[in-house]
């Protein structure tokens, strides 16, 4: 009989000790997770300003090329339009 009480008072035991610990993890995540919120911020500005800069460098070549792209039609364009208005004036 008091070996059962002696595995019931270690099983207790046990219990308290792992819930002890699970408080305390609990408790120290919750703390660091407060704690890291500014850092969190401050990498995911980082990271949205990354890719700002990313999505700038791609894509002003590109608007850069297609601009140039559209402009040299409309230059002859124009400058067929001009040598008309000159031809018949």
């Amino acid at each position: 009989m008091l070996e059962l009480f002696g595995i019931l008072a270690l099983v207790a035991v046990g219990v308290v000790v792992v819930g002890v610990v699970a408080i305390v993890v609990g408790v120290l995540k919750l703390v660091l997770k407060i704690a890291l919120i500014p850092v969190a911020l401050a990498l995911k500005g980082l990271a949205l300003l990354a890719g700002t800069l990313v999505v700038l460098v791609v894509v002003g070549p590109l608007v850069l090329g297609l601009g140039l792209v559209v402009l040299v039609p409309l230059l002859l364009l124009g400058g067929l339009i001009w040598a008309g208005v000159a031809l018949v004036t």
